[in-house]
């Protein structure tokens, strides 16, 4: 049993998101809310989606050549809405995040709020040397319905390019790739952020910078099995029971 009445009224906790996971530094703020979105199976939020991204940082990529693999886009500073607020720094921070890696090829995976084009969460896995974009979203909907997603993407890419002297031919100049990933499907309005959270864990579990049209090709046009899912609220809870409650005890105890 976990004693979390010390989270009430507005009381906060940090996690602090280290240079290292997605490039810049920054705090996420956990509260009663975002335990309740776990407890509740609500839809999750972006500290949520932080978290866990954290926890695949530190379990995967930390310490090892993966963090020169697989990177992470930050979903709190390029999302949907700081695209319509404020598109050239949305901008920036993608080109920054791919010449983090230079010539290196890396696969960015970023997941997409596509707020206020509704509150949607869908990832998309670009390979900035390649310019190829995996667009995997768990409702059937395409990139064409996120303009403003597409347009800010293919700009980065083409900045991206410009800034490390690639060169491209005429014909591929403005032809980056965009490709659709048959993925599974969820079954009702609030599982996106959990399908996005699986689906980026499954993609580091598999260690290709390619991703296949018809990816977890056994669960295709269907959903995740209920255990996939719970996987999910595990780790979150075990994340933060070992962050913020095992820390106090041990405080306690001293």
């Amino acid at each position: 049993m976990v004693d979390i009445s010390d989270l009430k009224d507005g009381a906060l906790r940090e996690i602090v998101m280290d240079e290292s996971v997605f490039g810049i530094e920054f705090k996420s703020l956990i509260t009663l809310d975002d335990l309740e979105e776990i407890f509740k199976h609500d839809q999750l939020g972006v500290n949520n989606m932080h978290s866990y991204i954290r926890l695949l940082y530190d379990r995967v990529l930390r310490g090892t050549l993966l963090s020169n693999r697989f990177r992470f886009v930050s979903s709190a500073h390029c999302s949907g809405m700081a695209i319509a607020l404020e598109r050239e720094s949305v901008r920036q921070r993608l080109v920054d995040r791919f010449m983090s890696t230079g010539n290196t090829e890396c696969l960015h995976l970023w997941a997409y709020n596509t707020r206020p084009v509704g509150a949607h969460w869908l990832l998309l896995a670009i390979n900035p040397i390649r310019e190829v974009v995996y667009y995997l979203n768990s409702v059937n909907g395409e990139w064409t319905n996120y303009p403003a997603m597409k347009d800010i993407v293919d700009l980065s890419i083409q900045v991206f390019r410009s800034q490390r002297d690639a060169q491209v031919s005429q014909t591929k100049s403005n032809n980056i790739t965009w490709i659709q990933v048959q993925c599974p499907q969820q079954r009702n309005s609030y599982d996106c952020g959990y399908f996005v959270l699986r689906f980026m864990k499954e993609i580091l579990q598999a260690n290709q910078l390619e991703i296949p049209l018809t990816n977890l090709d056994e669960f295709r046009a269907a959903g995740y099995p209920k255990l996939k899912l719970e996987e999910i609220k595990e780790d979150l809870c075990h994340f933060y029971i070992k962050r913020f409650f095992m820390k106090d005890l041990c405080r306690i105890e001293l």
